[in-house]
C-alpha cells in the first residue's frame, strides 16, 4: 500500500510539472463556535484610506472531505492569471475566487447549515478530546490593512522537522527545515470601482529564534526576535476583490510533500484533514480619492 500511495503522488506531481513546462493591523480572533452566523458574517467598520478583511482558518476533516471537494466547483481559479496558477499548481497549492451568494458547500463548512442542538445529544464522558478537535473547526480574524502595512497568518503549526518538494521551472528538488512554521504574508491595497487588491507570498519561517536587526521605515534598524525566512515570491498569489468576495486557498490532497501540503495539510495525509483558508472583503474606502493615493 505504501508502495501505490508514493507512485500515486509522483504521478501527480509528473502531471502538475508537466503543465508548469508547458506553459501594523488590528486583529480580533474568536472561535466559530461561539460567533455563529452574525459572528461570522457581520460587517466590521473600516477606518479612512484602510481595507478591512476577515480572514476564516477551517479545517475540513474527513467527515467534511465530500463538502471540501464540491466547493471548488464554485471557486473561479481561472482569474488568478495562468502562470501564477500554474507555478502554485506544481507547489500542490489551489487557489481562486468565490463571489456572489454564499456557495452551500461553503456554509456547510462553515456550519452555518449546522444545528447546535446536535452537540447537546452527545454525552459528556463521550465527548472526547483528540489532536483532531482540540482546536476550534472555525477561526475568525478581523484585520484593518493600509498600503504600507501586512498582515502575518500562521498557516502550519511549529514542526520540529519539515522536508518538501519544491517545483520550479519543470523540476522538483527537496529541501528540508528544522523548527520551520508556514506563514502567509497578506498586503491588500483598495483600487478603483470600490475593490481591493490583494496578495499572498508564502513563507516558511525556520531555524531558531535569535535577535535580528530589522530596517523600518524611519531608517532605523531595530533589533527583533525572528528566525530565518525562506520567502516564496515566485509563488505570490494576486487577486482583486469586490465587498463581499472570498479568497479560497487549500492544497491537492495528492500533492504529498508539497508546499501546499506543508501549508494546508494536517498530520501526514492532507486527504484525510485539510486547513482551508478564506479571506473575505469587507469594507474598503468609501472615497475614491482615499482609494488611489499612495
Amino acid at each position: 500500500m505504501r508502495a501505490l500511495g508514493r507512485f500515486r503522488v509522483l504521478r501527480w506531481w509528473g502531471a502538475a510539472l508537466a503543465g508548469t513546462a508547458l506553459a501594523g493591523c488590528h486583529a480580533v480572533l474568536e472561535p466559530a463556535a461561539t460567533a455563529g452566523i452574525d459572528g461570522l458574517l457581520r460587517p466590521a467598520e473600516t477606518s479612512p484610506g484602510s481595507v478591512t478583511l476577515e480572514i476564516l482558518h477551517l479545517r475540513a476533516g474527513p467527515e467534511k472531505a465530500e463538502a471540501a471537494r464540491a466547493l471548488w466547483q464554485s471557486v473561479d481559479e481561472q482569474g488568478l492569471g495562468t502562470t501564477a496558477r500554474r507555478r502554485l499548481v506544481a507547489n500542490g497549492f489551489r487557489a481562486g475566487v468565490v463571489g456572489g451568494p454564499l456557495p452551500g458547500e461553503l456554509a456547510d463548512l462553515l456550519g452555518i447549515a449546522e444545528s447546535d442542538a446536535s452537540a447537546a445529544t452527545v454525552p459528556e464522558e463521550e465527548r472526547l478530546i483528540t489532536d483532531a478537535n482540540a482546536a476550534p473547526r472555525v477561526r475568525r480574524r478581523l484585520v484593518q490593512l493600509d498600503r504600507r502595512e501586512h498582515a502575518s497568518i500562521q498557516a502550519s503549526e511549529m514542526r520540529n522537522e519539515l522536508n518538501v518538494l519544491i517545483g520550479r521551472e519543470g523540476r522538483l528538488h527537496g529541501r528540508s527545515y528544522r523548527q520551520a512554521q508556514a506563514v502567509y504574508t497578506l498586503k491588500a491595497a483598495p483600487t478603483a470601482g470600490r475593490r481591493a487588491g490583494l496578495s499572498l507570498v508564502p513563507e516558511v519561517h525556520h531555524g531558531e529564534l535569535r535577535n535580528r536587526y530589522q530596517g523600518s521605515e524611519q531608517g532605523i534598524f531595530l533589533m527583533t526576535p525572528s528566525r530565518e525566512r525562506e520567502v516564496f515570491d515566485d509563488l505570490m498569489l494576486q487577486a482583486e476583490l469586490s465587498p463581499g468576495e472570498w479568497l479560497v486557498l487549500g492544497c491537492f490532497p495528492e500533492a504529498g510533500a508539497s508546499l501546499g501540503q506543508a501549508f494546508h495539510g494536517i498530520g501526514e495525509s492532507a486527504a484525510a484533514e485539510q486547513k482551508l483558508l478564506l479571506v473575505r472583503l469587507l469594507q474598503v474606502p468609501q472615497s475614491e480619492i482615499l482609494a488611489t493615493r499612495p
